[in-house]
């Protein structure tokens, strides 16, 4: 599977990266025991290690909204996925409970602080390329309508884009359906540990969503 970034926008902003995970799984859904260990053990976790601290301050939504900045949208407009997450955690909201392989995907994602995104790759064709939506780019996002992607830095293959650290569409989302997977997480921080990151995505794969035949790699 090849998946590369635009070069072009390393001349915009240097520390883009991409964290990848493929693997296979049977997805089911949403699991009590998982969710006794994520409200036990990670969201206090998390709360404990923002409290008191500006979005701008806090490592992984630091460096997303900084992109956001450079490539010309406003991330207190538009925000990164993960940021929207962590704002549910530190208001005691319940997160949401979607399938075995997304629970997993926003662990990673409260955790890190980075955007997690997990896609079915029996609807993505062709090469994945990382670049820069241009006017007139959008989606459907899911459970968002029609999201306008003008600008963003966004996951495209053969048929248009299909991804972006700020929501991703309805064509590539994972489903009880879905078999074959790929999970990209976009770090736009060149301080974080991702190699370390993907390492512990794999364990929560393997032991949260049964993913097996797990490959990881960066770009």
């Amino acid at each position: 599977m090849r998946v590369k970034i635009d070069k072009q926008l390393f001349t915009i902003y240097p520390e883009i990266r991409l964290g990848l995970l493929r693997f296979q799984a049977n997805v089911k859904e949403s699991d009590d025991a998982f969710w006794v260990y994520m409200n036990n053990n990670i969201l206090p976790k998390v709360r404990n290690t923002i409290e008191g601290k500006e979005w701008s301050e806090i490592p992984g939504i630091r460096g997303s909204r900084a992109v956001y900045k450079a490539f010309g949208r406003n991330p207190g407009k538009y925000r990164v996925s993960s940021e929207a997450l962590i704002r549910r955690v530190r208001r005691g909201d319940e997160l949401y409970h979607v399938n075995s392989v997304v629970d997993v995907n926003n662990l990673i994602s409260v955790e890190s602080g980075l955007s997690v995104g997990s896609y079915d790759l029996a609807n993505i064709h062709g090469a994945i390329t990382l670049r820069k939506a241009e006017n007139g780019e959008g989606y459907t996002g899911i459970g968002k309508g029609f999201l306008d992607m003008e600008n963003l830095l966004v996951l495209a293959d053969d048929e248009g884009i299909f991804g972006s650290s700020m929501s991703d569409s309805v064509r590539a989302m994972v489903t009880q359906d879905t078999k074959d997977i790929l999970v990209v997480v976009y770090c736009f921080e060149n301080d974080i540990d991702l190699p370390a990151l993907l390492d512990d995505a794999k364990k929560a794969f393997r032991e949260f969503a049964d993913g097996h035949n797990i490959e990881s790699w960066i770009v």
